[in-house]
């Protein structure tokens, strides 16, 4: 066997260890107080359009404001920078690699014709795939048109997902 330098494996096993602690907070957390902590959350919310970071590597609540929100992750040091500007950054590099998350990703963009306002993602010609509730978004097409509780996902895996969240006026 090859001599493995010690700070690997302390990476590794810092990496592996903060995952598992993770995992036992919500597995020890009891179902009603995470939902109570969401819902808190979720109504203090003002009235609009949101994505709903729910994976390991997307937590968090991104507001839809402009008219275009791009979605991907930071080059690695063993990449060129990528051209596009990218709004939202998903942590998509476990080992300091990418897995399944492109540095431009997607796109969501917000349409007005008249009264309403609708949002739709697209793919930028991603490596492995935009998805909307386990479909893969055509990379040629259009977009897709989200509706409330859509779930995104980059890449495959449903490991960096989103859920589409909208907050109507009262």
């Amino acid at each position: 066997m090859l001599a493995v330098d010690p700070i690997l494996l302390e990476i590794d096993r810092l990496i592996t260890t903060s995952r598992l602690q993770e995992i036992a907070f919500i597995v020890n957390t009891d179902i009603t107080e995470r939902i109570s902590q969401m819902d808190s959350v979720l109504s203090q919310l003002k009235p609009g359009a949101y994505l709903l970071g729910t994976g390991p590597s997307t937590v968090g609540i991104i507001p839809l404001t402009v008219d275009e929100v791009a979605l991907g992750r930071m080059a690695t040091t063993l990449e060129e920078p990528a051209d596009a500007i990218i709004d939202y950054a998903a942590a998509d590099t476990l080992y300091f690699v990418p897995r399944e998350v492109s540095r431009s990703h997607a796109k969501i963009m917000r349409r007005t014709i008249g009264p309403d306002t609708r949002y739709v993602i697209a793919d930028i010609r991603s490596t492995c795939g935009t998805f909307v509730n386990g479909v893969r978004v055509d990379p040629d097409g259009r977009g897709v048109v989200l509706s409330h509780g859509d779930v995104l996902s980059l890449g495959p895996s449903q490991m960096s997902t989103y859920m589409f969240y909208t907050v109507s006026a009262i």
